[in-house]
């Protein structure tokens, strides 16, 4: 993990400054790149501005918001997590973006590796997720609980909109936007960039994982699922630490959210009969049981292919 940031110049600043200015700049850039993506479609759609934040507010009563609101989200995530990553690293870490994309020289057997252990979490982490969805909070707390549910229902009514698609042209505008896009970006800060410096900061790799990885599952504003989206970054760090390569974990974030969008366009073409966003509760616990002894011997096996890196 550590091999990313040695070469860097980081000057006098400490990596705790490093942090905060980092934080600085992605806040900075959601909100520039989102007003810019704004710009953006007022152009390309011809909308004015009531137009353009109708889109954000209520974009169901139209089919044709999909479109813009897919921009909006590209735009804004690239900036933030692929922009202001590369923008940091050139400027105040003075690093090379290379080490940050570089693959194994025998890439085959690892990336294989990597598709089938996070298919075997996906299994697994089916428990977790079930039991985060159904958490009661103690009345003390159902100020929150009645925040937190509302904005659940908000996303989740969000993601059927963008999720349901009308043909392939949707199926892979949502491939770039929902699963390649935020595996390069959300990898290069939250694991690339936050990780290492939080190694640098604690000298322990496994405190540095696990911070990143929460930061990473309260980031994303799902309290309903920020168990098991903890767990998934928690997943990617290692992935990361015992490989040294961050595209290893680039590669299991788009499985991840690739497979999930695959098997909903299969389902919707009646391709299968399985349909994710329709599954309730998670698989019997012994097939819980197998996955989970599967990905862990696969885990095992994936740190022996790197014993450089973990001499």
């Amino acid at each position: 993990m550590q091999n990313i940031l040695k070469n860097t110049d980081e000057g006098d600043s400490t990596p705790w400054m490093l942090l905060l200015i980092l934080g600085g700049y992605v806040l900075a850039a959601l909100f520039l790149f989102s007003f810019i993506a704004q710009g953006l479609i007022m152009l390309l759609f011809n909308y004015d501005v009531q137009e353009s934040l109708g889109i954000l507010t209520n974009p169901y009563g139209s089919e044709s918001a999909k479109l813009p609101l897919m921009i909006i989200q590209a735009v804004t995530s690239i900036g933030a997590f692929i922009v202001v990553p590369l923008f940091f690293i050139k400027v105040n870490l003075k690093g090379r973006y290379a080490p940050f994309f570089n693959f194994p020289e025998q890439a085959l057997r690892p990336i294989l590796m990597t598709v089938v252990i996070l298919f075997c979490f996906m299994v697994a982490n089916s428990v977790v997720i079930e039991w985060n969805q159904n958490v009661d909070m103690p009345d003390i707390f159902s100020w929150f609980e009645n925040w937190a549910q509302s904005k659940e229902a908000q996303l989740e009514k969000l993601t059927e909109y963008l999720t349901t698609f009308s043909g392939i042209h949707e199926y892979l505008i949502a491939l770039v936007v929902i699963a390649l896009i935020p595996a390069v970006g959300e990898e290069l800060l939250f694991r690339g960039l936050i990780q290492n410096l939080f190694g640098k900061a604690f000298n322990n790799p496994h405190v540095a994982i696990w911070l990143s990885a929460i930061i990473f599952g309260i980031f994303h504003f799902q309290f309903y699922g920020v168990v098991p989206r903890v767990f998934l970054g928690a997943l990617f760090g290692y992935l990361y630490y015992w490989s040294g390569y961050l595209s290893l974990a680039m590669v299991g974030h788009f499985i991840n959210n690739g497979l999930t969008l695959t098997l909903l366009y299969f389902s919707q073409i009646k391709f299968i009969n399985y349909n994710p966003a329709e599954t309730d509760s998670s698989p019997p616990l012994y097939v819980v049981g197998i996955f989970f002894l599967a990905g862990a011997v696969l885990l095992y096996l994936f740190r022996n292919l790197f014993p450089e890196k973990n001499a």
